[in-house]
């Protein structure tokens, strides 16, 4: 096996997601309680402001005003790659209220993943 085929055999193996979304508060421990059914490791949670497409409509209307800050929820999930789809649909549907302003998922990746206590590395620094 040549150094790039090891390479990519570990990168395969630890490849992992960090979702990213955005939902109404009043979603949040719907969301969580579907999330924990799953099996996902854990998340984290923020409080955020944010405008979302109104901002984009602001520049061609001259004469409206600057549109305001919804209070949003952040919520942040690193696991494996092989999970991602299932999440991200649970989040999409619970989060549905079908109104603007429902919230945005954001999925990137993660190259490394470290446990602080143990030094365990990638997917099991996970679990």
């Amino acid at each position: 096996m040549s150094d790039k085929e090891t390479d990519c055999t570990v990168f395969c193996a630890n490849a992992m997601k960090k979702i990213q979304c955005y939902i109404q508060h009043k979603k949040l421990e719907e969301v969580r309680e579907k999330l924990f059914e799953l099996g996902v490791p854990g998340l984290s949670v923020i409080d955020a402001k944010g405008i979302g497409k109104p901002l984009s409509q602001f520049a061609s209307m001259p004469d409206a005003k600057a549109p305001q800050f919804l209070p949003r929820v952040e919520i942040t999930i690193v696991l494996e790659d092989e999970a991602v789809d299932e999440v991200v649909d649970t989040i999409a549907k619970t989060a549905c209220t079908g109104n603007l302003g429902d919230g945005k998922i954001f999925i990137l990746p993660v190259e490394e993943a470290i446990r602080i206590r143990t030094g365990e590395r990638g997917k099991q620094a996970l679990y």
